[in-house]
């Protein structure tokens, strides 16, 4: 058994266990702390084994599931991968310390934690069409309940539209994925789901034209990117904190992994002829995301819209070609995986002690919240892309990439990063400085299970921003079988 597997049944176990404890809820935070805490043990052993220069994926298990329809329980790592993974293991232990005071329907909360933490590690590691396509689904079941029952006012809408708008993306990567299936049983002659064999076949142009569109909605929609982002903001706003955290740390990235794993790698010769579209897309998420975000009253809002525009580096990066391009929408990934888990627990802290986010009711908080404002104007300088910072080098890679390919295009992806500091810096002065409200004269200053996270992921932020190469290193292998397979489509 590949210890990716244990990896994934660990928090499944976890539920399952909490589920019989309904009747002592005051002990869930412990089993959930222990579960999560297990599993990022566990990722840190595997990390130990993983060969950076060796090719290929590692870690592998291979299972008949159900042969007689091509079906495999199949499960390893590479260089793609990997980072993701080690990412979700992370955020998810971080989450649980976060939520240490939550006590409405404890085992149920964090059972759903346990459950998404499955889902997602398994999208990162499935290597059969088949169980993606589960794991894909099954993150949708516990981020539903979690905005739908511990979401804000307007929860049931959010949940709802959430869930509409992620599930019919899924239906339309489901028929991608069956025409694949099919085509590649013509080639292979026999059927098979395997992610693999089945990029190895090689589609013809015509096939890969009709396909490329249908996989490029169904992970745009999750990464999201404007115009099919509308779900994103309103999810965030309902969301409870630790939601909001995996949401724009680990969810979003599955559409940018879908993207390089499946549509670019499976369809290179469409994706290159798709490639204005693609970057009229990215701009737009960018350009657009960035500016909205200066109207938001709601501080959690701002971040929402701050993290399409960011995720459009992702997509605009991917759409290079180009190995320094798509190395720092990789690292953006990353980066912004965790940067976005700092910005929402900064926002959580304030919505805890203040009682609102509204910016316009905020202010002079600086005097009474002084640690939890340091931690959050250093997430703010984070995500602006501050040298130091992890966002520097991610998106400095995205706009050389950028560059490299497009020429002056770069100059309305930089346009994006100038107005992150304007709207940041905006947000900043009016929440910490000025006249404090007198309904704020009792706020406290953040709670040591808050500040423990923020901490952490600040830690990372600041080492991987000084030091990329470490991170770099485990992403080169997968960067370069990308980019190899474009330069050969280009070539040929």
């Amino acid at each position: 058994m590949s210890i990716i597997t244990i990896l994934l049944a660990l928090p499944l176990v976890g539920a399952l266990l909490l589920l019989l404890l309904r009747s002592q809820p005051q002990l869930s935070k412990y089993v959930a702390i222990i579960c999560t805490g297990a599993v990022f043990i566990g990722s840190l052993v595997m990390l130990s084994g993983y060969e950076a220069a060796a090719d290929g994926y590692q870690f592998l298990q291979e299972t008949n599931w159900f042969p007689a329809f091509g079906v495999s329980f199949a499960l390893g790592l590479d260089s793609l991968s990997l980072p993701l993974f080690m990412l979700t293991t992370l955020l998810c232990f971080l989450v649980v310390v976060y939520s240490w005071d939550v006590t409405e329907r404890a085992p149920f909360y964090y059972g759903l934690l346990l459950v998404l933490e499955t889902g997602v590690l398994g999208v990162f590691s499935a290597l059969d069409f088949f169980l993606f396509y589960i794991f894909w689904e099954v993150v949708l079941i516990p981020m539903f309940f979690l905005i739908g029952i511990w979401g804000g006012e307007r929860r049931s809408y959010a949940s709802m539209k959430f869930l509409i708008y992620t599930h019919v993306a899924s239906l339309v990567m489901l028929l991608a994925i069956g025409a694949m299936f099919f085509k590649a049983a013509d080639v292979l002659g026999y059927y098979t789901f395997s992610i693999p064999e089945i990029t190895k076949v090689g589609f013809d142009l015509n096939f890969e034209l009709l396909v490329f569109p249908a996989l490029l909605f169904a992970f745009c929609v999750k990464l999201p990117v404007v115009p099919v982002h509308t779900w994103l903001p309103d999810a965030h706003v309902e969301a409870p904190t630790a939601a909001s955290v995996l949401l724009a740390g680990v969810l979003l990235k599955m559409g940018g992994y879908g993207l390089i794993r499946v549509a670019y790698m499976l369809c290179p010769t469409a994706a290159r002829q798709y490639t204005w579209l693609v970057v009229l897309l990215a701009l737009l998420s960018i350009v657009y995301g960035a500016f909205v975000a200066f109207k938001q009253d709601d501080l959690k809002k701002l971040i929402a819209y701050s993290s399409i525009s960011h995720m459009g580096f992702v997509l605009i990066g991917i759409a290079t070609f180009d190995e320094i391009g798509i190395m720092g929408a990789v690292f953006q990934m990353v980066a912004h995986g965790l940067i976005s888990a700092m910005l929402f627990m900064g926002c959580g802290v304030i919505q805890h002690h203040a009682g609102t986010r509204l910016i316009s009711r905020l202010g002079g908080l600086y005097s009474k919240m002084p640690t939890a404002m340091t931690m959050l104007i250093l997430a703010f300088f984070a995500s602006m892309g501050i040298p130091g910072f992890m966002g520097f080098f991610a998106e400095f890679s995205v706009m050389l990439g950028v560059f490299r390919s497009f020429g002056l295009v770069v100059l309305l992806v930089a346009l994006g990063a100038v107005l992150a500091v304007g709207y940041y810096l905006w947000a900043f002065q009016r929440v910490a400085y000025g006249s404090l409200p007198a309904e704020l004269a009792g706020c406290k200053d953040i709670h040591w299970y808050e500040m423990l996270p923020m901490l952490v992921l600040l830690v990372l932020t600041i080492y991987f921003g000084l030091q990329p190469d470490i991170l770099v290193e485990y992403m080169d292998n997968s960067v370069e079988s990308l980019t190899g397979l474009l330069y050969w489509d280009m070539e040929a």
